[in-house]
């Protein structure tokens, strides 16, 4: 990712020619966008671009200074948009592997995947839609290529993640709950009412607790895809206990 490029050391009549080249992962372009307004038409390829720019064999949250990292949130966000531009089944099915291969011994899904080093190595669960993407991206990539394969070959760490969140970060089925788990996760990131550490912002369980019936409700479809009928069944239990947790703690009688 650059903006501009500086050349040095020229005389002061050359003539000079620079072409940039994008580098990407090896993806066809399979979908595409057009329509009559000319703005929306631009952002479609800055979208495109944007994507070939974050996917050179990881998934990154942007393609310059230190967030060249495979941040599992950004993956989890764009997957389906990504899937509907390129071909990105290949890209997802290595990606996985590395999703996989970071997974922490409790089942914890960590921030980056790969992990770059000491400082999010430490960090076993990436909290609420960033650690989720070891059952969202599989399952957008189900959805797109009907491909039993990637929901074969993650289904145990999927297994293992919701174990995880169970055992170490609900307390009632409300996952993030303040009382076992004090970070939370990141929060609504960004948000302009502060990503839920100031007061007024998006509380961390709300949002823990929403991505955790998703995840039940997902595993209960990737269950019976994959012929397990009696996870299938748990999965959807859980999902109705999630649920009714959930409307319990932030819905009220109006």
């Amino acid at each position: 990712g650059f903006r501009y490029v500086e050349i040095n050391s020229l005389c002061a009549d050359a003539k000079v020619s620079a072409a940039a080249v994008a580098i990407h992962s090896d993806m066809a372009e399979t979908g595409n966008f057009e329509c009559s307004h000319p703005l929306l038409n631009r952002l479609q390829g800055n979208i495109v671009q944007g994507q070939k720019g974050n996917f050179i064999d990881i998934p990154t949250d942007c393609p310059q200074r230190d967030e060249r990292l495979g941040w599992t949130g950004d993956a989890q966000v764009f997957v389906a948009t990504a899937a509907f531009n390129m071909d990105v089944r290949a890209f997802f099915h290595k990606w996985m592997q590395d999703v996989r291969d970071a997974q922490s011994p409790a089942g914890g899904i960590p921030p980056v995947c790969p992990s770059p080093g000491p400082r999010l190595l430490s960090m076993e669960d990436g909290g609420p839609a960033w650690a989720d993407a070891v059952i969202l991206c599989p399952w957008a990539v189900y959805v797109a290529y009907g491909d039993r394969q990637i929901l074969e070959e993650n289904y145990e760490a999927m297994s293992r993640f919701m174990d995880f969140i169970a055992r170490h970060r609900c307390h009632g089925n409300i996952r993030s709950h303040p009382e076992v788990d004090p970070w939370g996760g990141f929060g609504d990131w960004l948000a302009l009412d502060g990503s839920g550490h100031l007061e007024g912002a998006t509380p961390k369980d709300l949002i823990g607790t929403a991505f955790y019936a998703q995840d039940a409700a997902l595993m209960a479809r990737i269950a019976h895809v994959l012929g397990h009928a009696g996870d299938a069944a748990a999965y959807a239990a859980l999902h109705g206990e999630i649920l009714r947790a959930f409307q319990n703690r932030f819905i009220d009688e109006t």
